[in-house]
């Protein structure tokens, strides 16, 4: 259940630098008057917000992204599976074939304004003014939007507030139909999101509780044996499908991110209260004791509205995310894996603020600390969201490098590709790969290949320089016009062999990316 690399946070002190009742019901407006927000305007208007929160920058078509995986046979998803769940590299598939190739990005952001409506629906449990602030701070969450992946991480925010939203209906509202399709939607939700795991045992515990200090003897009766039926079937899921992501060189990459409990108990607390502090920071509402004062108001003004159940999901996650940090299972509140639940903390601040916002009204003298909070909070999280979205993502030009390589070489030319490279040239080259079980050390399970194509030579290790030696030598070899070009990947085909690797076959006549060697 590991997420795929990123730069590793590092640990503190290691250096510096481094994600029922009081439900409201509808107002009905006065004879010949139109409520500013209709229900069934806010349907699509929500629908609406994500995409114009995200676009341009972080789902911009402009933007590098692809997905190798969407051109290998259906019958090698558990190949290709790993740390993103087999759902979403399914639906990846689903997307139609038109537009550029960064079209793909039209699935995370699908989920990016599902995740508004499922947040507009868990604020409506209290009114429509808590519905409104809900939506609107998912669609501006900045956590969600200087996260730019291809990644399960906008389905993440989804099914988190989605499951959230039917465990407090179930709360308020008991139906044993209702809580075999929160159930099944447990199930089905695994399939697209790892995080599925941790928010359906903190809804399932939390619904528990409840029963438990209510002396709900039935509901308990129901929840425990459902409960673990669950369990069960996302195990299954996840020794099925995601073992993959479960190896030694994610662990590697992940290792700064879990809590170092072999250090000692001190440090693991500075551990655990430094990677809360970035989380909160995170939230949008200012600096971590502001914006934690913000989340605790939304927590209290859930409780006061009857949604305990919601309040102790949320304290369970947060348990759960420092248990699996400590057991080595999932990064502590890494900046992406931990979407998810930084986005719930922002619905759940704006709950908190229009919690304020709406007790204000009730009295002409209250009035401007009402309209003081709701300027404050929109001061703080708007420029947030405005800087999360023009967050610039790692360069990265390997599209444009392939596309001049197409238009430009020659019969008998030679193309050789870093290891880096090798899976966006997958997605970008027209002629169609393969995929096969990988033969070197990583913590991606499988590789591309070419088989039959002898002008290219795809380079399998990053850093080593005997890889890099010898794809060039063979590529001089194989040029019959006595041509090569190099495609890098910025980021990751960073090894200092190249340039003398280059130079040892011959001259480099463009020195830009893609790289033009003219074998001597």
């Amino acid at each position: 259940m590991l997420p795929p690399p990123r730069a590793a946070r590092p640990r503190p002190g290691a250096g510096a630098g481094a994600q029922g009742t009081g439900r409201g019901g509808r107002a009905a407006p006065g004879a010949g008057s139109t409520p500013a927000w209709s229900s069934r305007s806010w349907w699509w208007r929500s629908w609406l917000a994500g995409p114009a929160t995200c676009s341009p920058t972080p789902f911009g078509w402009t933007r590098p992204g692809w997905a190798d995986s969407v051109r290998a046979p259906l019958r090698q998803l558990g190949l290709l599976t790993w740390s993103t769940p087999i759902g979403w590299t399914f639906l990846l598939r689903l997307v139609p074939d038109v537009g550029p190739p960064e079209r793909l990005r039209v699935l995370p952001l699908a989920f990016a304004a599902a995740a508004v409506v499922a947040a507009y629906l868990l604020g409506r449990r209290l009114g429509r003014a808590w519905a409104v602030a809900a939506g609107l701070a998912a669609a501006l969450a900045p956590s969600a939007l200087i996260n730019p992946t291809l990644k399960q991480y906008t389905a993440d925010a989804f099914v988190t507030l989605l499951l959230l939203w039917i465990g407090a209906r179930l709360a308020s509202g008991w139906s044993r139909r209702l809580l075999v399709g929160f159930c099944l939607a447990c199930v089905a939700a695994v399939l697209v999101s790892h995080v599925t795991v941790f928010v359906s045992m903190a809804v399932l515990g939390a619904l528990a509780l409840l029963a438990l200090a209510e002396r709900r003897w039935d509901r308990l009766a129901w929840l425990l044996p459902l409960g673990l039926g669950v369990a069960g079937v996302q195990a299954a899921a996840y020794l099925t499908f995601a073992t993959g992501g479960d190896n030694a060189a994610m662990h590697r990459v992940w290792a700064a991110d879990f809590v170092p409990l072999g250090d000692g108990l001190g440090p693991a607390a500075s551990f655990l209260a430094a990677g809360a502090a970035e989380a909160l920071d995170r939230v949008g509402f200012g600096p971590w004791p502001l914006a934690g004062a913000v989340v605790a108001g939304g927590l209290v003004a859930l409780w006061r509205a009857g949604q305990p159940v919601v309040v102790v999901a949320v304290g369970l996650l947060a348990a759960e995310l420092v248990v699996a940090g400590a057991l080595d299972r999932y990064p502590f509140l890494e900046a992406r894996t931990s979407l998810f639940f930084t986005t719930l903390l922002t619905v759940c601040g704006a709950l908190g603020v229009a919690s304020v916002a709406a007790w204000s009204a009730r009295r002409l003298p209250t009035v401007p600390l009402g309209v003081a909070v709701v300027v404050g909070a929109c001061a703080l999280l708007l420029p947030a969201t405005r800087a999360s979205a023009l967050h610039s993502m790692p360069s990265s030009r390997l599209r444009q490098q392939i596309e001049y390589v197409l238009a430009h070489r020659q019969p008998g030319d030679t193309i050789v590709v870093g290891a880096a490279a090798t899976f966006a040239f997958g997605y970008y080259w027209p002629e169609q790969p393969t995929f096969t079980p990988t033969t070197v050390r990583t913590a991606v399970r499988f590789q591309v290949e070419y088989p039959g194509r002898d002008a290219l030579i795809l380079v399998r290790q990053r850093l080593e320089d005997q890889p890099i030696i010898d794809g060039m030598r063979l590529a001089a070899a194989r040029s019959r016009s006595g041509r090569i070009w190099v495609v890098l990947a910025e980021a990751g085909d960073r090894s200092s062999a190249w340039n003398p690797a280059m130079a040892g076959v011959g001259q480099v006549v463009r020195p830009q990316l893609p790289k033009l060697v003219e074998v001597r």
